[in-house]
């Protein structure tokens, strides 16, 4: 390889965003890859930085970067046939909101980048064809020009790359004791296994479904362990609050952690959780599974590009259907039927960094190579 894109973007693109800085470029013999971001502004830090190296052979961008706007302010400092490409791991398109809207403006953003980039990557399949099918009548409503002829050319660019996950801790765990953590073990409680919850405390998460499911398994005399993982939103969330006080024997502990903290309940958890309506990839699904835990998922969204066939009519459940998958997942696992070791070890394989980074890597050298 040229160069190891993913190794210098680090950990940050593991969970799901590029940096926020233009903090590096990354060079390796003749090739370099400057990495782009919202703040500071993405041009002004781009000029500073090519002050003081070679321009870059690509440009890499977050979606959150008006790409249009960037090559404007950076005329002086990126060569016009620099390639462009935008990682793209949340789209305004077809991203849920609480009135149920679109944000135009936002929208509007994304295609313009899209149509200035030589490549669009998504983090899932799911991701990609959700935007596909909104850009028509999207486009169709418009004020100005029709821009729907574009539309075919523009898609043409777009990939799909999913997020690599950042898994060498668990290499070292596996040679101590918390092996056992990702290679299936029998709940650590008697008083029922680990259930996490590693979701935002949002709507598109859905934790009233979660509420109502522990409330059922309560009623039907089963218990759990819950750590609950996720980050708190800008309005408290009362689901979050009622569970701490309706369950509080149960709970082991209480998010947001730091790294190593979040690491060590990944390695307890016996069962990770989602009732959501909304997911583009999944990171601290599939950071859980990877760690050993058993998942819980909807049958939709990007959850079934994460696990693989074989395991869906273990793993998944039908939308609607989340509390009695739950009581029947707690029960499974307590009574020691998990399901195949090689889940975990299957996610690891095909979504840590050593397996993405070089897909990575040999795509990018394509772009540069292709553009030169």
């Amino acid at each position: 390889m040229a160069w190891r894109f993913a190794r210098a973007v680090g950990a940050r693109l593991c969970r799901g965003q590029l940096p926020r800085r233009v903090d590096r470029f990354v060079a390796a013999g003749a090739l370099a890859v400057a990495v782009a971001s919202r703040c500071p502004p993405a041009w002004k830090a781009l000029d500073a930085h090519v002050a003081q190296h070679d321009a870059p052979d690509l440009l890499v961008v977050s979606g959150l970067v008006d790409v249009s706007q960037l090559l404007g302010f950076a005329r002086r400092s990126i060569p016009g046939a620099t390639p462009i490409v935008v990682y793209q791991h949340e789209s305004q398109l077809v991203y849920p909101t609480a009135s149920g809207a679109v944000d135009p403006e936002a929208s509007l953003r994304n295609w313009q980048s899209w149509c200035a980039a030589d490549a669009v990557l998504f983090n899932s399949q799911f991701h990609r064809n959700a935007v596909a099918a909104e850009l028509p009548a999207f486009l169709e409503h418009q004020p100005d020009d029709d821009q729907r002829p574009f539309l075919d050319e523009v898609m043409s660019r777009f990939e799909v790359m999913p997020v690599g996950l950042d898994l060498d801790w668990l290499e070292a765990a596996q040679s101590g004791s918390a092996t056992e953590g990702v290679s299936g073990r029998e709940p650590q409680h008697a008083d029922g296994p680990v259930v996490l919850w590693p979701h935002r405390w949002e709507p598109d998460k859905d934790p009233d479904a979660f509420l109502s499911a522990l409330r059922k398994l309560r009623g039907g005399g089963s218990r759990a362990r819950l750590i609950l993982a996720g980050g708190d939103p800008l309005v408290p969330s009362a689901t979050k609050e009622q569970i701490l006080e309706e369950f509080a024997d149960w709970v082991d502990a209480v998010g947001p952690f730091d790294t190593e903290g979040y690491r060590s309940h990944l390695l307890r958890s016996d069962i990770v959780v989602s009732c959501a309506r909304h997911d583009f990839f999944g990171v601290g699904i599939a950071e859980a599974v990877a760690a050993g835990a058993r998942p819980l998922l909807v049958d939709d969204l990007a959850y079934p590009e994460l696990i693989d066939e074989r395991w869906h009519g273990d793993v998944l459940y039908p939308r609607g259907r989340f509390g009695s998958a739950f009581a029947d997942a707690v029960r499974r696992v307590s009574e020691g039927l998990d399901v195949d070791r090689a889940l975990a070890a299957s996610v690891r394989e095909r979504f840590g960094w050593s397996t993405i980074a070089p897909q990575l890597d040999e795509r990018l050298e394509d772009l540069v190579v292709s553009g030169s």
